[in-house]
């Protein structure tokens, strides 16, 4: 489709003092930015990624069930660039725990989690996702959102019990930074478009917050020092207001009031001379009002004013400001579409001298409507629920949507819908507390308040430094149209890279019946040693690449791209909460919350485990009297309470092949993958004849090989005879039991702990059977193909018999495909205990029209 491209020079002084010439190159250096804009859009349009889950928040043992909707970030249609969806579990400290490769299809895909692994903590977990091609503009714009999932109840069912480790208690590794406390009030002033300038009237817009970024209500007054009071401001809505004010030579300050007590700050300081940009986005539903203000001391001239939607150019403009009088004009935005947009003022130089954010409300959206086959059911009765799908019009709408239903017990609220992320809170990075306040209605109100949250705004997901050239942009990865394999082939010890030598790779999978499917592939390493081939397959492959150089065997390395998954992100202090009640709210109801707030200036409390402390060292360890009684000891039970209370985990294999894809070689020796893995593990020298001991934190490490009892004198000699390659998974444990338990029986209790910090279970492969070692030249690995989609479970009563059910999630579909008349019936069956259904329904379809129903 041809892109029509808004062009408009205002001009409001004909006779100027500029030249002729000078005013041509002004209005081409002007124009090029825009085309650079323009055809940035053209050919890198930006990618929007949107998770609708079956729940909000979690316990062990459950399911994540969620479904993808992938979109372009100007008009939120259906992406067809990516057809690659990467999507990450990471727990409270930042490690991924577990990822899910899918295949995208129509701008859609969908899968599931198990909250199941080991060791498991409970916390704020973290699912993000991403195509690799959004990684080229920043990890910022990755779709990202934090649940509390909790501890499983002591009583089956209980889901009253939130129960959770305070964030930092758990024993896991810490990837993550500390999140960042502020002082106990916080006010930041945002003057529109940027700057305040003397002399000139400007709209400033604040933000007050706590020190855990949670908005307050205050009262505040401008003060000056001979005149008292000049201004006086209130908060408007969740922690944001606005005042006009018109900069002169005298500092002013300005001091708030909150809870009784006054606490001053201080305006930006106001620059000598620059231009103010004004906006108006309110008074009218077609057109956006612009007015610019030149400061007294500035020279007038040429400047470019752009309007973008996502990363697409909508409107391009030339001000002339020669005269120095304010300048009004308005932009329509009828043809604009739905979301934020951002307007930016710019000179020939690159500059920009003002932003300011818009939101476009479109009247153009889905209608999803529900009904029931009875108003209220019985335990394990079957239930029948009809949706409706129409458009703005009330014509039906044959699409495919997403639904939850869920039991409405003990629920947390959700935090974000589709609606809410894909048009707002993507745009922006702030905490926002109750993104749907935004959307329930179109009055006046809202809309202010949505206009305030835009004004306080400082992160913008187009970044200008790849237009004024301060930051070039880098086209990393392209657009994978199916599941793209990159490696390089490098020289084994300088890692030097080898060009234009033969690379021929084997990938195997044995499938349910033993059937062993394969293909090969063959190519040529170009000039810089590089190789890319595309698969289509599904499941874990073998992959085995072999370098041959005019027909013989080379002993180079073979290095894959597969470490692109970014670090993880710093939590804020407004991710460790849930269901936080804002400060108009004032008798929030905390009986299912997460988070008690009393003081909104305290810390919101959870009922945390108060036994979770950081550490042990140092502390006197009170133990509850118990009676034991005999019992069957198990192996398997033992070896599963072993990996639950350990606080890191290593698949040995897959980290030396992380290892391998870094750059270097795969360490032989235990010590030395312990220490390339986890960097508490370090050499000391011994006091025995042995020399150096790996210790671990502050005291030496215990040893256990399939979970067998150790002597003191084998415990050296394990990391010396045991080669990491005879090692399958390895389990690293602070339990001050397991050191008691398995440690040498000669050693008193006393002893045992003085001398251990940890125990490492090592779990070895079955009889010693390592894997077949890789030839010259040869590298063995694997490929990820795209994961196995998992099927919802819903019982059918009528066929089986009623038993306790529990399920919080009664029935998830992630494809529900509606008639010709916009109608689709689902059917499941109630669990055992639920008075109230919780529904969430939502969608997009590919021409980037949302619906959304939260019931």
């Amino acid at each position: 489709m041809k892109k029509i491209l808004s062009f408009f020079i205002l001009s409001y002084c004909v006779g100027t003092t500029i030249t002729g010439q000078n005013r041509d190159s002004t209005i081409s250096k002007l124009t090029r930015y825009a085309s650079i804009i323009n055809h940035f859009s053209m050919q890198l349009p930006q990618e929007k990624v949107y998770l609708h889950f079956d729940n909000s928040a979690y316990y062990q043992g459950d399911d994540i069930w969620f479904k993808s909707y992938v979109v372009t970030s100007g008009q939120h249609r259906a992406s067809t660039l990516s057809k690659t969806l990467y999507v990450e579990l990471l727990n409270p400290g930042g490690e991924v725990i577990d990822k899910q490769i899918l295949k995208i299809e129509n701008g859609q895909c969908h899968g599931s989690f198990s909250l199941n692994k080991l060791p498991f903590y409970s916390g704020f977990y973290e699912i993000r996702a991403y195509t690799k091609y959004m990684l080229n503009f920043g990890e910022d714009i990755l779709f990202s959102r934090t649940f509390p999932v909790y501890d499983k109840p002591k009583k089956q069912g209980a889901y009253e019990e939130k129960s959770l480790l305070e964030y930092g208690r758990g024993y896991y590794p810490k990837l993550r930074q500390t999140p960042e406390k502020q002082k106990r009030i916080n006010l930041k002033f945002f003057p529109e478009g940027g700057n305040l300038v003397k002399g000139c009237p400007s709209q400033v817009a604040f933000e007050a917050t706590n020190a855990y970024g949670i908005p307050i209500n205050i009262s505040g007054e401008v003060v000056s020092g001979d005149q008292g009071a000049i201004i006086r401001f209130n908060t408007v809505h969740d922690g944001k207001g606005v005042f006009s004010y018109t900069p002169g030579d005298k500092i002013q300050k300005v001091v708030i009031d909150y809870n009784g007590k006054k606490y001053p700050f201080n305006l930006p300081p106001a620059l000598p001379d620059g231009i103010v940009l004004r906006v108006d986005n309110l008074s009218s539903p077609d057109s956006i009002g612009i007015t610019l203000q030149v400061g007294n001391g500035t020279p007038g001239g040429l400047f470019g004013l752009v309007l973008m939607s996502g990363s697409t150019l909508q409107k391009y403009l030339m001000i002339d400001t020669l005269e120095g009088k304010p300048i009004n004009f308005k932009i329509d935005k009828k043809n604009l579409p739905a979301g934020v947009s951002r307007i930016i003022l710019f000179d020939a130089a690159g500059h920009i001298l003002g932003d300011r954010l818009v939101f476009i409300t479109r009247n153009e959206f889905l209608t999803i409507g529900e009904k029931t086959d009875k108003e209220t059911y019985n335990p394990y009765e079957p239930v029948n629920m009809q949706f409706t799908l129409a458009d703005q019009d009330k014509n039906p709408v044959k699409t495919t949507f997403s639904v939850s239903v869920k039991d409405g017990q003990n629920d947390v609220k959700p935090d974000q819908d589709i609606q809410s992320n894909l048009l707002l809170t993507s745009e922006i990075k702030c905490y926002v507390h109750n993104p749907g306040y935004y959307f329930e209605t179109t009055d006046s109100v809202h809309q202010r308040a949505l206009d305030l949250l835009l004004m306080v705004q400082g992160w913008h997901r187009y970044s200008w430094a790849w237009v004024d050239g301060t930051k070039p942009f880098e086209l990393k990865y392209k657009p994978e149209r199916a599941l793209e394999i990159n490696g390089q082939v490098v020289t084994f010890v300088k890692s030097v890279p080898k060009p234009h030598v033969n690379v021929s790779t084997l990938i195997c999978q044995k499938d349910e019946n033993g059937k062993l499917n394969s293909f090969m592939e063959n190519f040529v390493t170009e000039s810089l040693g590089r190789f890319s081939f595309n698969a289509d397959v599904e499941g874990k492959w073998d992959m085995v690449f072999a370098v041959t150089e005019n027909g013989k065997k080379k002993d180079y390395r073979t290095v894959l791209d597969k470490l692109f998954s970014p670090a993880p992100k710093r939590y804020r202090y407004t991710d460790l909460f849930g269901n936080i009640a804002g400060p108009e709210e004032e008798k929030p109801n905390l009986k299912d919350t997460l988070c008690a707030v009393k003081d909104t200036a305290a810390v919101p409390k959870v009922n945390y485990d108060p036994i979770a402390k950081k550490g042990t060292e140092g502390k006197v360890v009170h133990l509850k009297e118990v009676v034991v009684k005999a019992r069957k000891w198990s192996k398997e039970k033992d070896i599963y309470e072993n990996r639950a209370k350990s606080i890191a985990y290593y698949d040995v294999y897959a980290e030396q092949d992380k290892i391998r894809d870094k750059g270097g070689v795969a360490q032989q020796y235990l010590n030395d993958f312990l220490m390339a893995t986890n960097k508490d593990f370090y050499l000391s020298n011994g006091v025995d004849s042995l020399g150096n001991t790996l210790m671990y934190k502050t005291k030496e490490v215990l040893f256990v090989v399939d979970y067998q009892r150790t002597e003191v004198a084998e415990n050296h000699k394990i990391p010396n005879y045991v080669r990491a390659d005879y090692i399958k998974s390895i389990y690293v444990s602070e339990d001050l039991s397991a050191i008691l338990h398995y440690a040498d029986l000669e050693l008193s209790e006393f002893k045992k702990l003085r001398k251990y910090s940890c125990v490492v279970f090592i779990e070895i492969f079955p009889d010693w059977k390592i894997p077949t070692e890789a030839g010259k030249g040869v590298r063995k690995t694997w490929l990820d193909g795209y994961s196995k989609v998992k099927e919802f479970y819903s019982p059918n009563y009528t066929a089986l018999p009623p038993e306790p059910d529990y399920r919080r999630t009664l029935y998830w579909n992630p494809s529900v495909v509606t008639d010709k008349d916009g109608k689709a019936i689902i059917q499941f069956y109630s669990n055992s205990s639920c008075r109230n259904f919780k529904i969430s329904a939502e969608t997009i379809t590919p021409q980037g029209v949302i619906g959304v129903l939260k019931k």
